[in-house]
């Protein structure tokens, strides 16, 4: 899907089928725009539109981007433990094919 048609699912309501079989817990976590027929779409949409205008994306942005910096962060760490890990684990392979008696 190119980036135009990316930006249309959430602006053309009509044009895209929602999903109508959906397991009743997945439909409780997934009550969002891109699941609601056209009427609870529009009401839904009208309802949270001013929350995107950009004005309030550029004042939302300094939390935004502490939220994803520790994120990297934690991820970082995570890249460093797991490394470890992953060398324990090539070890451990390396060893068990060549060493093994089978």
């Amino acid at each position: 899907m190119d980036q135009e048609s990316i930006k249309e699912v959430p602006t053309e309501r009509n044009e895209y089928q929602k999903v109508n079989d959906i397991n009743p817990i997945l439909k409780l976590l997934t009550q969002g725009l891109l699941v609601h027929e056209v009427e609870k779409w529009a009401k839904r949409r009208k309802v949270i539109n001013p929350a995107f205008h950009t004005e309030k994306l550029k004042e939302m942005m300094p939390a935004m981007y502490l939220s994803c910096s520790e994120m990297l962060r934690k991820w970082e760490e995570m890249a460093v433990v797991e490394g470890s890990c992953l060398q324990n684990l090539t070890g451990d392979v390396i060893s068990r094919a060549a060493f093994s008696s089978s």
